[in-house]
């Protein structure tokens, strides 16, 4: 039997794709920070195995600050090279 297809996973895959192809670094950014939100919320991360805020909150936070950090930075890049000139 078929389970529902997970839609959200889907478009996520499909704006990988997108944003490899075309070199989209704000959009690898915007997906690290939709990726961090979900994980604030319920205090759980999965970064090669999985992380409670509550068993380690230094761990934890240093992965959220650091995807948050790296998806700004992405943001700022791509904007910056594709607006200012040289």
């Amino acid at each position: 039997m078929l389970k529902a297809t997970k839609w959200r996973a889907v478009l996520g895959l499909v704006i990988v794709f997108i944003a490899t192809a075309f070199n989209l670094y704000w959009l690898w950014g915007v997906l690290f920070l939709l990726w961090v939100i979900p994980d604030l919320r319920s205090g759980v991360t999965h970064f090669l195995e999985t992380v409670k805020r509550s068993e380690n909150p230094v761990l934890f936070w240093l992965i959220q600050i650091t995807w948050i950090v790296l998806a700004a930075y992405l943001i700022w890049y791509d904007l910056l090279v594709r607006f200012v000139p040289d």
